[in-house]
């Protein structure tokens, strides 16, 4: 996409409908605003993946958990046992990244999406 307030409305249009899947769904981040940094607006992989960590985890990931919460959809014990794994697993995701090249980065990326979508697809039709 062209560089100026074009680019800017595509990545703010995208946004929105990324902030409405992670509210929705919990998904946005990995799974919408990766792919499409890359594909749309020429990020690499690395670059993708940072930008999309910046964008969501704060406003998002917060709003997102307050409505849940008001709602009674949280499971604060698993939580809160989950915050460990995922912050020590972002310091060695983070590390392994940088090891990787772009392109490799980007299959093993799809990789994990093509898998956890088709086992998604048959636990829901399926099941």
């Amino acid at each position: 996409m062209d560089e100026g307030i074009g680019r800017d409305a595509g990545i703010f249009f995208v946004a929105c409908i990324c902030g409405i899947a992670s509210g929705m769904f919990g998904i946005g981040g990995g799974v919408l605003l990766v792919p499409v940094l890359g594909l749309l607006f020429s990020f690499s992989q690395h670059r993708s993946q940072g930008t999309s960590l910046v964008a969501l985890i704060p406003p998002t990931g917060a709003l997102a958990l307050m409505a849940y919460a008001r709602e009674g959809f949280v499971s604060w014990k698993t939580g809160l046992l989950l915050i460990p794994g995922v912050f020590l697993g972002g310091i060695l995701g983070g590390i392994l990244a940088k090891k990787l090249k772009p392109q490799r980065m980007r299959k093993v990326f799809a990789g994990i999406l093509f898998a956890l979508g088709t086992w998604q697809a048959f636990s829901a039709w399926w099941r």
